[in-house]
């Protein structure tokens, strides 16, 4: 399945991923991760984006968003990228330019059925990447995971905006239970399907319908009628 343009897409569920330039750390010291986290909070503010997952590497970044308008998201992001770039070319005294590989990287996500298994997938990263001294994903403090299961506080996300938080248990002590062993688990399915390189994951239905809104596909079939 072709890859879809972005500007063609709407309103939805992204896994957002962009990395260094040549897998640079660009962002390797508690400083730095702690500025980029302070720019998603700073830039985010008037504008439609809900994050739910997100998790923020020594050379790459994660997000689960949902927005209103695929514009908005790409504006958002760019303006993060670019005022980090200026934070980290001033830090070591370069020059100007680029420190990301590129564009980010967003592919759409079916929001029921896939929403949950890919914030279990970014705040798995720290454990994937064999972190000295991470045992569990609320050990690694840029991530989101311990505002689900430790109630702690986060700058960009709350917990009962999630869409499926609710649905977790009865109370918050019973939802976070259920997320701290949600996510202890290690399904290889989940790196293979977020890590595929696919632009959609979801089912077949979902993915026809995105090719279909934005513009791959016609709902009706090309080229002249069939005569009788």
């Amino acid at each position: 399945m072709g890859r879809v343009p972005r500007c063609r897409l709407g309103r939805g569920v992204y896994h957002v991923i962009n990395r260094g330039i040549n897998n640079s750390w660009v962002l390797e010291s508690e400083e730095d991760r702690d500025k980029f986290l302070e720019l998603l909070v700073s830039q985010k503010i008037n504008t439609r984006i809900s994050i739910y997952h997100w998790a923020i590497m020594s050379n790459h970044f994660h997000l689960a968003v949902e927005a209103l308008n695929v514009r908005e998201l790409s504006c958002y992001l760019s303006k993060v990228s670019s005022l980090y770039s200026r934070y980290w070319h001033k830090k070591h005294g370069t020059g100007r330019g680029t420190i990301w590989q590129g564009r980010f990287k967003s592919v759409v996500v079916q929001k029921e059925g896939c929403l949950l298994r890919l914030g279990r997938y970014i705040e798995r990263n720290p454990i994937a990447a064999g972190i000295e001294g991470i045992k569990v994903p609320t050990d690694y403090r840029w991530s989101s995971a311990a505002t689900y299961v430790e109630g702690r506080e986060d700058p960009i996300v709350d917990a009962h905006r999630h869409p499926y938080w609710l649905e977790l248990g009865g109370s918050d002590n019973e939802r976070r239970i259920f997320y701290g062993n949600f996510i202890t688990k290690t399904p290889a399915e989940d790196a293979e399907l977020f890590s595929s390189g696919a632009s959609i994951i979801g089912d077949k239905e979902f993915a026809a319908n995105i090719m279909i809104e934005s513009g791959r596909l016609s709902a009706r079939p090309r080229g002249r009628p069939r005569k009788v």
